[in-house]
């Protein structure tokens, strides 16, 4: 059970929640000369559709959509998870836009709706300190250090390494084009074979299904609440 919870976790390496100090804050005012768009481009290019592969413990095909330099995006995913002797089909999107994001089991017609984290992890990291773009923001805030670099998929690609999780990753204007995990007995790659920059995304990719019910979520409350518990 604890290799299926770590290879859960592991395939939710997006958000991290930290907190600014004031004093960042003022350096930022006094000395970024950075648009707030500048802030909000998650990726390196406007829109795309990559597909990917997915093999090891988890397997299956996944492919990403995304316009508005990320700021929009979903992920559809079709895998089999399989650790230990379990075995588990998924059907998922995961979809981000505007002030929400969706999680939702395709075949279960169930899923949860929060807020987007996204959104307040931009307004942290607006005052950091260097900030070089958010898209590098995020990395480092996973604990990702640049280790090289590769040609992959006719892309220069940087590669970073993740070590408390075993992850290593193939970024490219932002946009993860590989990745291999190797920890605690649990191995699995994503692995892209075909990235379209620039399309044009379907309205209908963003799109809500119907008759799906979504159980709200509101994770600033489970934080409070948890706080409160270890006073």
């Amino acid at each position: 059970m604890k290799k299926i919870v770590f290879l859960l976790l592991g395939l939710a390496l997006t958000f991290a929640l930290t907190n600014c100090g004031e004093s960042g804050k003022k350096e930022y005012e006094l000395n970024n000369k950075k648009s707030s768009a500048d802030f909000q481009k998650r990726y390196g290019v406007k829109s795309a559709i990559v597909e990917y592969d997915l093999s090891g413990s988890r397997e299956g095909i996944k492919t990403l959509y995304f316009d508005d330099w990320g700021m929009r995006q979903a992920e559809y995913t079709r895998s089999v998870i399989s650790v230990s002797g379990y075995t588990k089909a998924l059907n998922l999107v995961n979809i981000i836009d505007g002030e929400y994001q969706y999680i939702i089991n395709l075949d279960l017609r169930a899923g949860t709706k929060k807020r987007n984290p996204l959104l307040k992890q931009i307004e942290d990291l607006r005052y950091e300190k260097g900030f070089n773009g958010l898209g590098e923001q995020l990395l480092l805030q996973m604990g990702a250090e640049k280790i090289g670099t590769d040609n992959f998929l006719e892309k220069d690609c940087d590669v970073y390494e993740i070590k408390k999780t075993g992850t290593k990753l193939w970024i490219w204007d932002w946009i993860t084009l590989k990745s291999e995990t190797n920890s605690r007995g649990i191995n699995y790659a994503e692995v892209a074979r075909k990235i379209d920059i620039d399309a044009s995304i379907p309205s209908e990719k963003f799109a809500i299904p119907e008759k799906v019910v979504l159980n709200e979520v509101d994770l600033d409350n489970i934080e409070n609440e948890m706080r409160e518990e270890n006073k």
